[in-house]
């Protein structure tokens, strides 16, 4: 037959049915299958999408799916685990001890620390009872469409949910046609998914935009797909295994369908199940990484075997986004790229700041940023970033392959603390030939940096497929490279194809290492940094004259630190990390002897105020102006005012809604001083604002007594 604009199924039907299974998450769409559904209009096939996710979350309720779906700790496959019983028909004899050996941590061979709370246990187990009745619901909504042709998306924990709605839809229509693609399916992965399971009629191996709509058009022909590049089914998928086995990457992200989310949200919005507060829409502007191309992150197995990056052009991605927000309104973007192109600085960026979309975007970013370019992303609405920090230590960091020194990184997360742009960072741990010196060396400095956004989490490494890790896992140092235990519990298969379908991996080292001994203080560090963090600043007021550094951290030496002249000048100027060069040519650029500027950095060091990397600098105060402190910094600094004996306490008003330089002097003798009666008067402010938001509704003022 030949497709046509008018294509469809019976009655009317699509032909082709786009399926996302849990634990897909719920707030959010999928940006693979709405390109796909985008492609095939384009070539005049007709499509539908259905969220099965949303089915299955309004039977063991939206809060219970989310956790799970958030995949905390994501290497435990709970998820997949939750429907491994239905895919082998409860002849797994491990699935039971699932819960013991892996999440509450009893098997020997779990070589993770820590395990997971009763309570999320018990959630998970709750979720397991509706799985058949789940899976019958979601046949009837696939069969009620009556198409032709059924693509399914596996992507992290939907892999198993997916192969058994594939079972049990071959069993119900032998001539469906099922496709899957995904993360999960890539290489390897989806070479074994189509020698293990029956009912999954072929698999598409990498990007789907180019080869999908030859596929569905020799498949509603009625012709063969085996010599489709990319596409992988029993009868090629020997042939092909020592070969290539990905599709043709999208090469002129130009081409790409704009994105069209409505169904999800008709779909959310007629389910029982509310929306979820962190609903958002993704956006799509490169693939790839440039980064990587040069190279390879030692442990990051993104991007599977596309690594080429490719951008879209700047007004291409200004008028997609433009459309998105306008059609989605009051929605975040997320934007899934693996690293922001850095030519989008000369176009792309400022062009977002022109329109003025209101939206915060999140991107993904290299730590070496310039500042300028930092308030460039603040200007056009980029307020939430994950910059790839992984360590804060050189020699880490070399053994990572990332590019930046620890300076950089801690540089970029002060700038970040300035400018209220919210950084998203990590420590990981476990590199083979890393020295436990270089972890102590954190824990020492962790303490100085209270006052910057503190880590998400601390981690051992994980060994992922396609990772420098795990191509060169011998030559990198590790030994035993096995499936991560979780397989053993989710596939009833043999050794072999469980390591085929695995996506992470356990190891041990050639060269044993006492991790939880060298690591345990820097994670008790972790858990005082947050502790301390909202309380915590380190504040530079800038009278021009004199500069004012505030500390208001546990590790302060004194609350209160005035400079003027040079001294000023050399802190304000270290403001960026200044190499050993640039700080001779400031001293010659001052006057002043280069032992004098030396001296003066080595007693500011002591006194935890920078921070030195070799013959390196870097200030760590965040000046106010963008940075506006919490309130308990504002209760401390109040403490610290009185407690110097510099209040200036007469009834100076400040109509400011915030802390800032206004609030502070320099009397004619150089003395500073702070004007007392207004920061108080900012302080019961904020409270009274932080108990209305608490109560939801205006309450009476409250004053406090000073």
């Amino acid at each position: 037959m030949t497709i046509s604009a008018t294509t469809s199924g019976p009655h009317g039907s699509a032909p082709v049915l786009l399926v996302s299974m849990p634990f897909g998450p719920i707030s959010q769409p999928s940006i693979g299958l709405t390109l796909l559904k985008g492609v095939l209009h384009e070539h005049g096939i007709s499509s539908s999408i259905l969220y099965a996710t949303l089915l299955f979350a309004e039977m063991i309720g939206g809060s219970v799916y989310n956790q799970i779906s958030s995949g905390n700790p994501y290497v435990d496959l709970a998820g997949e685990w939750v429907f491994a019983n239905a895919l082998f028909d409860g002849q797994n004899a491990l699935h039971s001890r699932f819960v013991d050996d892996v999440l509450r941590r009893q098997s020997p061979l779990n070589n993770r620390r820590e395990h997971v709370p009763e309570a999320y246990i018990e959630r998970l187990l709750s979720a397991v009872p509706h799985v058949d009745a789940f899976l019958d619901r979601a046949v009837e909504a696939v069969l009620a469409r009556q198409p032709q042709i059924v693509g399914i998306t596996s992507t992290f924990q939907q892999h198993v949910a997916s192969l058994c709605l594939a079972g049990r839809l071959k069993a119900a229509r032998s001539d469906l046609f099922i496709v899957m693609g995904g993360g999960n399916c890539e290489s390897t992965m989806g070479a074994e998914t189509v020698r293990q399971f029956g009912a999954v009629d072929a698999v598409v191996s990498g990007e789907g935009e180019r080869v999908f709509p030859d596929l569905v058009r020799r498949v509603l022909d009625g012709q063969p797909v085996d010599d489709l590049q990319g596409v992988l089914t029993r009868r090629n998928v020997e042939r092909l295994a020592a070969g290539p086995l990905n599709a043709p990457p999208v090469i002129d992200m130009e081409t790409l369908p704009l994105l069209d989310y409505d169904d999800f949200f008709e779909q959310l919005d007629g389910s029982a199940v509310p929306r979820p507060p962190n609903t958002r829409v993704l956006f799509e502007t490169s693939r790839g990484c440039w980064w990587g191309e040069r190279s390879h992150c030692t442990f990051c197995g993104l991007n599977g075997e596309t690594m080429a990056y490719r951008s879209k052009p700047a007004d291409r991605a200004i008028r997609e986004l433009a459309g998105l927000a306008t059609r989605y309104p009051d929605l975040p973007v997320w934007v899934v790229d693996n690293i922001l192109d850095m030519h989008y600085f000369d176009d792309f960026i400022p062009m977002l700041g022109e329109l003025g979309l209101d939206l915060e975007l999140f991107y993904e970013v290299k730590a070496n940023l310039r500042k300028s370019q930092l308030v460039q992303l603040r200007e056009a609405g980029i307020l939430h970033l994950q910059p790839g920090v992984e360590s804060l230590s050189d020699p880490v960091l070399k053994l990572m392959k990332k590019g930046v020194s620890w300076l950089q990184n801690v540089q970029l997360l002060k700038w970040g603390e300035e400018l209220g742009i919210n950084v998203y960072w990590n420590i990981l741990w476990g590199f083979p030939g890393e020295d436990p010196a270089d972890y102590e060396q954190m824990h020492r400095l962790f303490p100085l940096l209270h006052h910057l956004n503190p880590p998400v989490s601390l981690a051992q490494i994980r060994l992922d497929r396609f990772s420098p890790h795990f191509n060169h896992a011998d030559a990198e140092g590790f030994a035993n490279v096995r499936p991560a235990l979780p397989y053993d519990y989710i596939y009833a298969l043999d050794a072999d194809a469980r390591a085929n379908l695995a996506y992470h991996f356990f190891y041990d080292y050639r060269d044993p290492r006492d991790l939880n001994g060298y690591t345990q203080p820097l994670f008790r560090e972790a858990k005082a940094w947050r502790r301390e963090h909202d309380r915590s600043a380190l504040m530079l007021v800038d009278l021009q004259s004199h500069l004012l550094i505030w500390d208001l951290r546990a590790v302060a030496a004194q609350p209160l630190t005035v400079l003027a002249g040079w001294q000023r000048a050399l802190y304000l100027y270290c403001d960026e990390v200044r190499s050993g060069r640039a700080l001779a040519a400031f001293a010659e650029a001052e006057g002043v002897d280069p032992a004098v500027i030396q001296d003066c950095l080595e007693a500011w060091a002591a006194s935890r105020l920078v921070v030195r990397g070799g013959n390196s600098c870097l200030s760590l105060g965040v000046p106010l102006g963008g940075y506006a402190p919490a309130l308990e910094v504002m209760l401390r600094l109040k403490e610290a005012a009185s407690g110097a004996g510099i209040a200036l306490d007469h009834d100076t008003r400040l109509d400011c809604p915030v802390l800032d330089t206004r609030f502070f002097g320099v009397d004619a003798s150089g003395h500073p001083f702070v004007y007392f009666s207004a920061l108080c008067a900012l302080i019961n402010l904020s409270i009274n604002q932080e108990l209305t938001r608490a109560s939801g509704q205006t309450v009476a003022g409250i004053t406090l007594d000073i």
